[in-house]
């Protein structure tokens, strides 16, 4: 009897509600009055109303075949897979002890085994005597295994109800139980898969020492008496990828080793991808169903594995990191999968359920967000869509050059470090404002002095015409052109105010006006009082605006005043001509005495009287501006610090785990990288090298460099060149960050001291330890790794860390798909340029036998190996 196609494991290995104890009709003790027909469709209705998607027909000690196939022919029209069982009352114990013995679907596929079974229990009873609840089997445990395995067919055991009446732990004492680890009952616990109904947690302790920690799944069922009580009480579910005997046997096998059985579906609190669409190219019209799990891509080499990797990248928009390999080749690998014009179509589920797709044409730039059919502009698809996805292509993890560690840092943190880096820029642009305002009033006191020399100069010749009177001669006509030039420069500023307060209304003007009540669910109390204070400020910028107009009026006024002395004074023409040609006259026989040269001589002096004034005014501002420098940079530093912060908090997650792997971060530590820059600065300085080395060990960055600029000139013999390179560099110089250093410790050594492989190795546990990564899409992870470090280190961390990370491997090591548990498998096949795709779970036969085919060299070769570890004694290995 083969597994038939079910919906719900398009995804690959699913979680489903099991029920490993029910009843039918057929059981005595069950009470129904249904006719067969409408029988079989409630009770699988009762079925699909519990959610259960696999169950077990256990009756007491009877099985009928007719009831049973056509219950399963029913269920599977719903959805639903039903295995054939019993509920066998073995002789242990005072009151016998109840065993679910659950069927491989083999028993019954060239017709009825279990009954002929049943029959040898209870040699020499009629049917009447033991199909029912008190019905004894006077074989113990041991003989029915024995039996059992006489049939050569496939099956398992579960001890029904342990803690209750006729239930294994109840009804065997202690001494007894505790015999169940000798070596007579190695067929037993062989067999046995499942303990029923348990409840106390000290009992539990107490058989698990008793069995030396032998201990198989916890499983439930609902033991109902009616069509009512199907699926009451504590619920069990399953993960499998098939719906058959195998994958349930598979599902509780493992579950020591791994999470396929438990109490509750565990909550998705990961983004994932959904499934991949492709529309063109050599994967065109192929739909990829992934899982929120592992999933894994397996071929042969140029099988595809690597493109669909490569698309899901280019879908997603992740850029190249600046260490990435290959990266024409990668984007080759995108230009041919897709094709001219060719489509990736992506469906995500975010964080809180909600469904996207992200959609990218091979020509688009940037892909696109839908919900619901409709573009998303400016939605984030690593951030709001699916949280932080990590990528790394073939090669990556072992491109551990120089730089790597910074690289990798980037690709982990992301756009984490997106706010502080923005605080950053914006401080970098606030300490560039300051030295640009600096700039301009660096040669202020050279200014002073320029102007300070001038106005001595005016008044030492000034003297020389005071003989002959012209101050007073020329009193008049000099206080007038005083009085227009201080009209005339107190005109220009109100004029500058009232074009600047314009040009402020106007740009705010609309925004301001644009005001409607805000309403509030909870607070409307506070927002009615902020409603009214901001119509006060809207009143408020109403006044502004009239006295705008005021202060325009006021202006027009002013230039009129001076219209007013303009025309005074050009009332006085004559008679200044007058005094003119009167002095001209008096001073002919003086040769360089003139009054233009004695008005040029005032009006310098007066002008540069004024500039020192504006001077010093500006000098005081340059210590203002200098101080404000000095601040502008401790913030600076203090937000390079902040960043610093960040990501050693990141970092300590990967420390706390108990790993071989540590990471330390130190603050502008990177000296290496600081001297190498300061060399470029400098280049042509002829500075010694010996120089530029005591200057990065004693001083941690440029900003304290800066600060004791005059200290630093003793570092180097050619300090005054020293001094203009690095004032001319100052921008660049005083904005440059000393990079932190991140060192990576695997196992007690530095990373790099490593060969290629266990680098690789530690850079693999680097990015699993994050656990901040909502998808992480590797191609060939095991790349430069050992089998040893593949299993120890990389497969049991995926092993728990899948439930909460999404992850996306393409590999050709077996071990990460088969012990790594994959849900879902996508086997692929390159065909006349085109890509097939086989999916499934692990659990799925025909993806087991593409495992051994493609992974392990063909079934031949999987079995001789298996052969000869077999005849290895494991003392030797």
């Amino acid at each position: 009897m083969s597994s038939e196609t079910f919906d719900f494991l398009d995804h690959g290995a699913t979680w489903v509600r099991a029920d490993f104890h029910l009843h039918t009709k057929q059981d005595k003790q069950f009470k129904a009055s249904d006719n067969d027909g409408a029988y079989y469709a409630n009770y699988v209705g009762a079925l699909e109303k519990a959610g259960i998607k696999i169950g077990v027909i256990t009756n007491h000690n009877k099985f009928n075949y007719h009831e049973f196939k056509e219950l399963n022919k029913e269920a599977k029209k719903k959805g639903m897979y039903l295995l054939p069982g019993v509920e066998l009352s073995v002789s242990e114990g005072a009151g016998g002890v109840h065993v679910l013995i659950v069927f491989h679907e083999k028993w019954i596929e060239s017709g009825d085994h279990i009954n002929p079974f049943l029959q040898r229990l209870f040699q020499g009873k009629l049917q009447a005597q033991y199909e029912m609840e008190d019905g004894r089997s006077d074989k113990n445990i041991l003989q029915v295994v024995e039996i059992l395995n006489t049939y050569q067919k496939e099956y398992f055991l579960a001890f029904a109800h342990v803690e209750g009446p006729r239930g294994l732990w109840n009804e065997l004492g202690n001494g007894r139980l505790s015999d169940w680890k000798s070596a007579s009952y190695a067929k037993v616990r062989e067999r046995t898969l499942g303990f029923q109904k348990v409840r106390s947690r000290d009992r539990k302790k107490e058989i698990q020492q008793l069995l030396d920690y032998w201990y198989p799944a916890e499983i439930e069922g609902s033991d109902p008496k009616s069509l009512e009580e199907i699926g009451q009480g504590t619920k069990c579910y399953i993960k499998i990828g098939y719906c058959s005997f195998d994958a349930v046997k598979f599902a509780l096998s493992n579950s020591t080793y791994i999470n396929r059985v438990s109490s509750e579906i565990p909550r998705l609190a990961h983004s994932y991808i959904e499934s991949v669409e492709f529309a063109g190219g050599i994967f065109s019209g192929q739909h990829l169903k992934l899982s929120p799990g592992l999933n894994t891509l397996i071929g042969i080499r140029g099988s595809g594995k690597s493109s669909i990797i490569e698309l899901i990248r280019f879908a997603l928009g992740i850029e190249f990191s600046e260490k990435t390999l290959d990266k024409t080749y990668k984007d080759s690998l995108v230009k041919y999968a897709l094709g001219s014009g060719g489509k990736v179509t992506v469906h995500a589920v975010d964080r809180y359920g909600q469904h996207y797709e992200i959609r990218r044409i091979s020509t688009e730039k940037y892909p696109t967000v839908y919900v619901d059919g409709k573009s998303q502009p400016g939605v984030s698809v690593r951030e709001t869509v699916l949280y932080k996805p990590l990528y790394f292509g073939q090669k990556d993890l072992s491109s551990t050059g120089e730089g790597f560690e910074k690289d990798l840092i980037e690709k982990l943190l992301g756009s984490k470090l997106n706010g502080i880096r923005a605080k950053i820029e914006q401080k970098k642009g606030e300490v560039l404002d300051q030295l640009a305002l600096l700039e301009k009033l660096s040669n202020v006191q050279d200014q002073i002095a320029d102007y300070g020399n001038q106005k001595r100069d005016a008044e030492f010749n000034l003297e020389i015409y005071k003989k002959y009177g012209l101050d007073q001669k020329l009193e008049k006509q000099l206080s007038f052109a005083h009085d227009e030039q201080a009209m005339n420069s107190r005109i220009a500023l109100v004029d500058s105010l009232l074009t600047n307060l314009s040009d402020l209304i106007v740009q705010n003007e609309n925004e301001i006006n644009i005001f409607t009540p805000y309403a509030s669910t909870y607070n409307q109390d506070l927002l009615d009082d902020f409603n009214g204070m901001y119509a006060s400020v809207l009143s408020i910028f109403s006044d502004v605006k009239v006295q705008e107009n005021s202060l325009s009026l006021s202006v027009q006024k002013l230039k009129g005043k001076r219209n007013e002395l303009k025309e005074r004074k050009n009332g006085l023409v004559e008679e200044f001509a007058a005094i003119e040609r009167s002095l001209a006259e008096q001073l002919k026989e003086e040769k360089n005495i003139s009054p233009e040269s004695f008005r040029k001589l005032k009006q310098k002096a007066a002008m540069a009287t004024l500039m020192l004034k504006e001077l010093e005014k500006a000098d005081k501002k340059k210590v203002e501006v200098e101080l404000d420098l000095q601040r502008q940079l401790t913030e600076l530093n203090s937000l390079w610090h902040e960043e610093f912060t960040l990501i050693q908090k990141e970092l300590e997650h990967i420390n706390e785990c108990d790993s071989s792997l540590k990471v330390s971060i130190g603050f502008k530590a990177d000296k290496e990288a600081f001297l190498e820059y300061m060399k470029s600065v400098f280049r042509g300085s002829k500075i010694r090298e010996s120089s530029f080395n005591l200057l990065v060990d004693d001083y941690p960055d440029f900003i304290s460099m800066y600060q004791e600029i005059d200290k630093v000139m003793g570092y180097v013999s050619q300090g005054p060149q020293f001094r203009i390179l690095f004032e001319s560099n100052v921008k660049a110089i005083l904005t440059y960050q000393v990079p932190n250093k991140v060192s990576i410790m695997y196992r007690d050594k530095i990373l790099q001291q490593h060969s290629l492989g266990q680098r690789a190795s530690a850079l693999i546990l680097f990015v699993l330890s994050q656990r901040d990564n909502d998808v992480i899409i590797i191609d060939q992870p095991e790349d430069d790794l050992d089998n040893q470090t593949i299993y120890n280190d990389v497969i049991k961390l995926l092993v728990t860390l899948k439930s909460n990370i999404q992850f996306i491997l393409a590999t050709h090591n077996p071990n990460i798909p088969v012990l790594g548990d994959s849900e879902q498998v996508m086997a692929c096949s390159l065909s006349k340029d085109m890509v097939s795709i086989e999916t499934g779970g692990i659990d799925v036969p025909t993806v087991q036998n593409t495992i051994v085919d493609i992974m392990e060299g063909g079934d031949e070769a999987f079995r001789r190996r298996k052969e000869i570890y077999t005849i290895w004694k494991p003392s030797n290995y």
